[in-house]
């Protein structure tokens, strides 16, 4: 369902409870009207309020840690390709290709993460990607 289609049902709802809201004020009996009742529905607003609150504070966090936690496997994994990498530059020359073929399995990788929009370690587990990371070991 598109996000456009959910506000107008949004949007109607509560706008149908303010309609049925104003019916039945002309209803309910006068003694219900009062002071006291009002006091009860803004305590019942206010707590309605507060688990709303709650529950979208712990949705943003939920997303941070997703997210903080994807942005460390990207960046141990760039780590370790680096690390990799300078430890093939010190055998010199004889590892040329070696080198070109981890930049190849690297690129292939980042290809696949960036093609799907969303990262997530199950992505790297294709035969293309293994099959490329076995011949370079």
């Amino acid at each position: 369902m598109s996000p456009m289609a959910i506000s107008w049902i949004a949007f109607g709802c509560v706008f149908g409870g303010a309609l049925i809201g104003m019916l039945f004020r002309r209803i309910v009996p006068e003694h219900h009207l009062g002071a006291d009742s009002k006091d009860v529905i803004k305590v019942a607003m206010g707590l309605l309020a507060t688990m709303s609150a709650l529950v979208l504070a712990l949705l943003i966090s939920s997303a941070k840690t997703t997210h903080d936690t994807q942005s460390n496997e990207v960046t141990q994994m760039a780590a370790d390709f680096i690390q990799l990498d300078r430890v093939l530059a010190h055998y010199g020359p004889e590892a040329k290709d070696a080198r070109a073929l981890l930049y190849a399995t690297v690129a292939r990788g980042l290809g696949q993460t960036q093609s799907k929009k969303a990262y997530h370690s199950g992505i790297l587990d294709t035969q293309a990607t293994t099959a490329s990371a076995n011949s370079f070991f």
